[in-house]
């Protein structure tokens, strides 16, 4: 505090003594001295004007003391046409650290007409200063353009030296004892190793020209093979590291590598650490993201001139550096899980929908129960006998035999006797579709290409019998081709593809970047906003996939980051068919590089960036950073018969066993009581009861 207090009082006593030493010098100079002074540095200013061939206008922003330059004479200089002019007088007493309003327009003004020339012939020091880092904090005005200004020690202090190091095109004046002019500039590319040194150009004096070529020479064309830190956070494509050659690859390092050989310095590579808080996350920046501690952080900090790692173009990074045109545009969607529709236990009744299935069940029963009515009323044609048919319905009408007369000795000797002796009435004669379970269990058979016992006696049941042997071909026939194609085909998985699917999946979201979560919220569509809503925000990344495997959250980057992440996945045990790249591209992002504030670089960086992309060598880059991460097209699968695919075969024939345990154990229960409770059974000879219901079914 107390070194802070004294820089501050030298401060303010050297501005004491400027501010004298200004008024001492007006004061006590005679008029011809005065008039010297502003004769030869107007005829500096003209010289100055001509040669830095002012395209669009110009602006003079000056004192009391110097407005008296810049008359009809000095602005006819400017070249054979006139050309528009800001002119702007200051009072030597006011502050400019924060201009007043009808600067603040006039600087508004001159950014909007693009002047290439602005000249600054302010005798206190200290405005001048205030009004340069003013200029560069605001960016009030480009500061790659022209600059005039009067030499003064004060505008060569240590805090301007991030000014002067993006501020190159500034020309200084200063009169030396002898009444010459020494024209001097920033040392660039040398500014960028921290010291603030001056360069001389000319020296100049009354009536002498002034060489352009030398005045305003464009200083960033040629770096003259000086370092530039480069801070890199690895992500791909843009920047990775190859273990096999031991270097940083991707489209970004090929852009970095092509301006370093176009501009002629030598770009030294660092790599960011985003997941440790810096010093701009310790300033107090509530807005800060992970990569504004880690790529802008660095810019913003000075460390480094130029910050790769797959930038977009957010508006929150405008405020703090630099971004050059787009070099590449990414599609970003979100990596979720996949899930297989698992339907193989179904194999044997996916074929036919269900419509299908209840029209065959439907047809079983209609079709046999046709072949009973036929069966019925060839037997009323034929005078045949009808007690076998429609026995439920004529049980009412059924007269009961006695049951004392089952216990007759001889009733039971003549039930004992061979088919057709004694007294006893012989079964009727009867065909295989004269009873209705034998109707429905015949019908079926055939549904399976199961041969009938015999064909029936009666022609009108053999038509049928043909024509329902026809529908049970092209029946089979359609269900063989359908499981034939299902069995070849690779089972259906279930995806998530579009932002609804995903709001529906109650899936969490997650990303790397806050503006990503912001840009979702501030989206106008509702499904967007959503999943804005539910975003987190990840910075490990080690087990990302198996997170979104398990289908605890789906992560959005870009697709090509995302097949990198399914890939290093495969490595750690998650397998690729768990992981889906969503179809549906949510926005198609621009990729750009960063720049420190006000860079002098940015319009050869986009210059050269533009002509990289329309020589294909960024899409032929981008080719090469992704051609070990494939895409999510599979293989068709091949037509094999595997024990997955067979597994509802097991199915049936588990139901079959199931019904057929049922069945026996009814059967049991049947025939323990029911059969065994008849009077006529009897243990030692069971074939009294079966002859009996042979001749009489209704008793």
């Amino acid at each position: 505090m107390r070194g802070a207090a004294s820089m501050h009082c030298l401060a303010l006593l050297s501005a004491c003594l400027s501010l004298a030493m200004a008024a001492n010098w007006r004061e006590t100079p005679s008029p011809s001295t005065v008039d010297s002074y502003q004769a030869e540095l107007k005829q500096l200013l003209e010289r100055m004007l001509w040669r830095a061939q002012v395209q669009r206008c110009f602006a003079v922003i000056t004192d009391e003391l110097h407005l008296a330059l810049y008359d009809r004479s000095y602005f006819e200089a400017a070249g054979r046409s006139p050309r528009p002019v800001y002119v702007l007088r200051v009072n030597a007493s006011e502050s400019l650290n924060e201009p007043p309003r009808h600067l603040e327009l006039l600087l508004q003004s001159v950014k909007a007409s693009d002047c290439d020339l602005v000249v600054l012939t302010l005798l206190n020091g200290w405005q001048a200063k205030q009004l340069m880092k003013f200029l560069y904090a605001s960016r009030a005005l480009d500061m790659q353009s022209k600059f005039v200004l009067l030499h003064d020690v004060r505008l060569f202090a240590e805090d301007m030296l991030h000014v002067w190091s993006v501020c190159v095109n500034a020309v200084f004046l200063r009169r030396q004892q002898d009444n010459s002019y020494s024209i001097s500039t920033i040392a660039f590319p040398g500014i960028l190793n921290g010291v603030v040194v001056v360069k001389q150009l000319a020296s100049w004096e009354l009536g002498r020209r002034i060489d352009s070529a030398i005045v305003f020479k464009d200083k960033t064309r040629n770096l003259q093979g000086a370092g530039l830190p480069v801070a890199l956070a690895e992500h791909v494509p843009m920047v990775y590291w190859n273990r096999a050659t031991h270097r940083y690859q991707g489209v970004e390092i090929g852009i970095v590598k092509a301006l370093a050989k176009a501009l002629n310095f030598e770009p030294l590579y660092y790599a960011v650490n985003e997941t440790e808080p810096g010093e701009w996350e310790q300033s107090g920046h509530s807005n800060e993201t992970h990569l504004e501690r880690g790529l802008i952080g660095e810019l913003v900090r000075h460390q480094a001139r130029i910050g790769i790692g797959d930038l977009h173009t957010f508006q929150s990074y405008v405020q703090h550096v630099e971004l050059s045109v787009p070099h590449s545009v990414e599609c970003l969607t979100f990596l979720t899980p996949e899930s297989s529709a698992d339907e193989s236990w179904q194999t044997f009744i996916l074929p036919f929908s269900g419509g299908m299935w209840a029209g065959v069940l439907l047809s079983l029963v209609v079709v046999g129960s046709i072949f009973y009515l036929i069966s019925y009323f060839n037997a009323l044609l034929t005078s045949s006998s009808q007690v076998s048919f429609f026995r439920c319905l004529r049980r009412k009408r059924s007269v009961k035999r006695d049951p004392l007369s089952w216990r007759r000795l001889s009733f039971r000797i003549t039930l004992a006797r061979p088919r057709g002796r004694g007294r006893l009435p012989v079964a009727p004669h009867r065909d295989i579709f004269d009873d209705y379970s034998n109707c429905i269990l015949l019908t079926y058979s055939m549904l399976l290409y199961v041969a009938l016992p015999r064909m029936p006696r009666n022609w009108p049941l053999r038509v049928l019998t043909g024509w329902y042997w026809i529908y049970c071909i092209l029946l089979v026939a359609t269900y063989r081709a359908s499981l034939t194609a299902i069995l070849a085909n690779p089972a259906a998985s279930i995806t998530i593809d579009t932002l609804k699917d995903l709001s529906r999946a109650r899936i969490p979201p997650a990303t790397g970047a806050v503006e990503n979560k912001q840009f979702f919220a501030e989206s106008s569509d509702d499904a967007a906003r959503e999943v804005g809503a539910r975003m987190e925000i990840v910075n490990n990344t080690d087990d990302l996939t198996k997170r979104i495997a398990r289908g605890q959250c789906a992560y959005y980057d870009n697709e090509f980051y995302l097949r990198y992440l399914r890939t290093s996945g495969a490595s750690k045990g998650v397998a690729t068919g768990a992981l889906h790249i969503m179809r549906e591209c949510v926005v198609h992002m621009p990729v750009v590089l960063a720049l420190e504030k006000n860079s002098a670089l940015q319009p050869h960086v986009n210059s050269i960036i533009q002509h990289l992309g329309e020589g294909g060598l960024i899409s032929k880059w981008l080719r090469d950073a992704i051609i070990r991460l494939p895409a999510e097209e599979r293989a068709p699968q091949e037509a094999l018969m595997n024990l997955h695919k067979f597994w509802s075969s097991f199915v049936a024939l588990g139901i079959g066993y199931l019904l057929s345990i049922a069945a026996l154990l009814a059967e049991q229960w049947h025939f323990r009581h029911v059969v065994m409770q008849h009077p006529i059974y009897n243990a030692h000879n069971p074939s009294l009861y079966y002859n009996f219901k042979r001749l009489y079914p209704d008793e």
